[in-house]
């Protein structure tokens, strides 16, 4: 059979495909009573189906109890707290790049899809967030059907889709653009993103250190690793959009993190962001599967990893630098439990940062002082004395809100936590640190705990690693140009596109000796000291 004889024998597939699907359709309406709006034909998008998020029973007897039992909210917010969990997530975006170029590009947005929305009154207008430097920041409230049934939301969506691929524009949940704002970043820091993966926030954090529209390639730059290697493409993927030569991406356990090389010392982080792994309860707006998933137990099992991570982190932070410590989570078992235990094992040598009023306009409840653990059964225990031997090994001491005089000196209401209702976006956890001298040991505690390996008995080698590193995926080297390959084929590259001579071509690299001149990169004069000095270390 000739081409053309296969296009026509798929296309009368296609059509009898339609038409069975028509009239099932058509079937399951009249058994209905259903008719499609309009009298219009109904299409695929109009047939029943099946495991949608409006499917989904968003209950969950455990989750309400244990929340309610350590007042998380105020009663008479209760309700509107569990509705608003209830509803998808608004799409939010911010606008990237130089502040002239975002400007631009705001603009650009405003006039050309913002204003057609204005005379509408069937649609919700986009909601600036206010807390955003700039006016760079919006919510979308779109649901599919008003995406489908006004054409200029769909040219809003495909712009901003296309934006997005481009780099002027990020896609990032807004509880999530909090972190790296607290930080206070400047050009010339040295920034460690312990678990990065999948990178909307290392991005935030590149913009940050290309805020100097007068110093393109700042001193600074960003590490930013994750344990999963899979992961790590993923956050290759996100941040190459942003074309700057200050981040390189690393692949390692970050609870063992070993001491990087710079300038022949060990690295001491200026700021360094500990967005740890939890439970995620404060992402059920976009993950319903988690209603009839969680347990409270699901928190157990992270604190000892959560821990050991931001342990690691205090102890690679510089002297008067800061460290956020953050979660999508809203168990204190997770947060607060953690802050607690860190300000105690490292007393003296950090202190907790107020930051409460960092972003005016932000609506956010102090950190708690008092919470409670639940087993499974929802028994509530409110002091380890209360935990029954079977459950000894799985609730911990340190789980627990400290005693009360060592909590007026903690100041934990000194964390944010931001919760769904307030200002329509998920639920999340901040903390910020900032270390007052320099300290390697982790002080031991007085308090012994039940579990194997607490992070106050955690000793590192001069490394910084405590056992023997895993293996990890072999990548292939970074080669820099050598002199005969700036003399050779570099030359003839740069008079050909006319590239100024100053240009620091021993910054350039491929990823193979046998690869010059194919695939080159380039990298600011630091991170080649990172790359150079640290590649038989991680």
């Amino acid at each position: 059979m000739g081409r053309r004889g296969h296009k026509k024998q798929k296309a009368f597939k296609r059509a009898t495909v339609d038409a069975v699907r028509k009239a099932r359709i058509e079937k399951q309406q009249g058994q209905n009573g259903q008719s499609t709006a309009n009298g219009d034909e109904a299409t695929a998008d109009d047939r029943p189906r099946v495991s949608t998020y409006e499917d989904i029973v968003k209950e969950n007897a455990l989750f309400e109890k244990y929340y309610k039992e350590m007042h998380l909210v105020p009663d008479n917010e209760w309700d509107a707290f569990l509705a608003a969990l209830k509803e998808p997530l608004p799409v939010t975006f911010r606008v990237t790049g130089f502040r002239s170029h975002a400007f631009a590009v705001m603009h650009l947005i405003r006039e050309r899809y913002f204003q057609p929305l204005e005379s509408s009154t069937a649609i919700e207008k986009p909601k600036e967030l206010v807390w955003y430097p700039g006016s760079l920041a919006w919510q979308l409230n779109l649901s599919r059907n008003q995406l489908r049934n006004f054409p200029e939301l769909q040219r809003l969506k495909e712009f901003l889709y296309e934006q997005t691929e481009h780099g002027n524009i990020s896609r990032q949940e807004a509880v999530s653009m909090i972190p790296p704002l607290v930080l206070d970043i400047q050009p010339h820091h040295k920034i460690l993103d312990m678990c990065a993966a999948p990178g909307s926030k290392t991005a935030q954090i590149i913009e940050c250190l290309h805020r100097d529209e007068t110093n393109p390639i700042p001193s600074g730059f960003v590490i930013a690793n994750d344990v999963d290697n899979k992961r790590c493409y993923t956050l290759v993927h996100q941040v190459k959009r942003l074309e700057s030569p200050c981040f390189a991406i690393i692949n390692h356990d970050a609870s063992n993190l070993p001491n990087l090389k710079f300038n022949d010392e060990n690295i001491s982080f200026d700021r360094i962001l500990c967005d740890v792994p939890c439970s995620g309860d404060g992402t059920l707006r976009k993950n319903p599967d988690l209603w009839k998933k969680w347990n409270p137990g699901h928190a157990f099992s992270l604190q000892s990893i959560q821990l050991r991570i931001a342990t690691r982190g205090i102890q690679l932070l510089a002297p008067g630098g800061l460290m956020v410590y953050s979660t999508c989570s809203m168990n204190p078992v997770e947060n607060e439990s953690i802050v607690a235990q860190l300000l105690q094992t490292f007393e003296g040598h950090i202190s907790l940062v107020d930051i409460s009023e960092k972003l005016p306009g932000l609506q956010t409840i102090p950190g708690l002082t008092k919470w409670c653990i639940m087993g499974k059964n929802k028994e509530v225990y409110n002091s380890y004395e209360e935990v029954p031997p079977h459950m000894q090994s799985l609730a911990r001491p340190n789980m627990f809100p400290p005693s009360q005089d060592i909590l007026e000196r903690l100041h934990l209401e000194r964390c944010i936590r931001l919760l769904p209702h307030h200002q329509n976006t998920g639920a999340f956890f901040v903390a910020l640190f900032r270390k007052l001298d320099k300290t390697v040991e982790v002080p031991s505690t007085q308090e012994e705990t039940s579990q194997k390996r607490p992070a106050e008995e955690i000793t590192f080698n001069e490394d910084g690693a405590n056992f023997k590193r895993a293996r990890y995926h072999r990548e292939n080297p970074f080669i820099f140009f050598n002199e005969n390959d700036i003399t050779g084929f570099w030359q003839e590259i740069s008079e050909f596109f006319g590239v100024d001579p100053s240009f620091p071509a021993d910054q350039m690299m491929t990823r193979h000796a046998a690869d010059s001149g194919r695939n080159i990169y380039f990298v600011s004069d630091s991170l080649k000291q990172i790359v150079t000095l640290n590649q038989d270390r991680i």
